[in-house]
């Protein structure tokens, strides 16, 4: 099997950001996270604040109901916001740039899955989501 994958870690923490900066490299984005529904940054990829103000709206941004203002750093760039749910708990793959970000964000939620050991949905469930 040849692996594609150049710079790994065993370490999950590790290997989540680089997961997240190889995909937010990928999409020329400004900033990649994973974000709990608290809002708390669990893995980043890009600028430290950008990353934590990403983080912060993910899970009001993934609400359909949500209208408020986005935090200065965020301001005229798109956003994309996927939720996933871990062993019950919900979770969000985020980027922002200033390109459309969803092909990363859909290799992401696959990296997070697999970095994290959890059997990745059929992509007809990813879609739903």
């Amino acid at each position: 099997m040849n692996d594609r994958r150049r710079r790994r870690s065993q370490d999950p923490y590790r290997a989540l950001c680089l997961q997240l900066e190889h995909a937010r490299s990928a999409g020329e984005l400004d900033a990649m996270v994973l974000a709990t529904d608290n809002g708390l940054l669990v893995a980043g990829a890009g600028e430290r604040s950008v990353c934590e103000a990403l983080g912060a709206i993910a899970p009001l941004l993934a609400s359909p109901s949500f209208n408020g203002p986005v935090p200065g750093s965020l301001v005229g760039q798109r956003i994309g916001v996927r939720p996933l749910i871990l062993d019950g708990e919900t979770v969000y793959v985020a980027s922002v740039g200033r390109s459309d970000g969803d092909a990363c964000i859909e290799s992401s939620i696959r990296g997070v899955y697999r970095i994290l050991g959890y059997q990745a949905p059929r992509d007809s469930q990813l879609l739903v989501n």
